[in-house]
């Protein structure tokens, strides 16, 4: 049986493209991770709670007028914010709204660490200076603080250089 060399080269070429469009860096992905941090609440080795912050504004200029984070919680009772139990601040100063509703300009199920089991919230907080502390505290299980410094405008760290002597 003869085959024809065509038809294992072309497979090669479609898969090989393919591969490479998949091997691409993704550049939202690259400078949310930049501006996201986590953080859990633990108790006798067992996590009571889990929480995703990523800051918005540097990612998305113009869009937001005040400090606005996107906030993922999963805890112990129902992965709520606003659950009593908890407490979220910026800077000691208490958010002035926290919404369920994610604008969908904000591609939040692909940035780093996205969760399903985590319920996500967009969370203004009054204007302050940085670095910006945002302390998610819990009522029993301590608390855990999350710090963001002032965006420098480039996403990517810079080797410091090597003396030429």
């Amino acid at each position: 049986m003869r085959i024809n060399p065509l038809l294992l080269v072309v497979p090669l070429l479609i898969t090989g493209c393919g591969i490479k469009k998949a091997l691409q860096k993704d550049p939202l992905y690259q400078r949310a991770l930049v501006y996201t941090q986590r953080g859990q609440l633990s108790s006798s080795l067992e996590t009571k709670a889990l929480i995703d912050g990523v800051y918005l504004n540097p990612l998305y200029p113009g869009k937001f007028e005040k400090p606005t984070f996107l906030i993922g919680v999963y805890n112990d009772f129902d992965n709520n914010l606003t659950n009593p139990e908890f407490n979220i601040t910026l800077n000691n100063q208490p958010p002035l709204e926290i919404n369920s509703t994610i604008p969908p300009f904000v591609l939040y199920k692909n940035f780093p660490f996205y969760n399903t089991w985590m319920n996500y919230y967009l969370v203004k907080f009054p204007d302050t200076k940085f670095p910006y502390k945002l302390v998610y505290a819990s009522k029993d299980w301590g608390s855990v603080v999350l710090t963001w410094n002032k965006p420098t405008g480039c996403f990517y760290v810079k080797e410091p250089e090597k003396d030429s002597k």
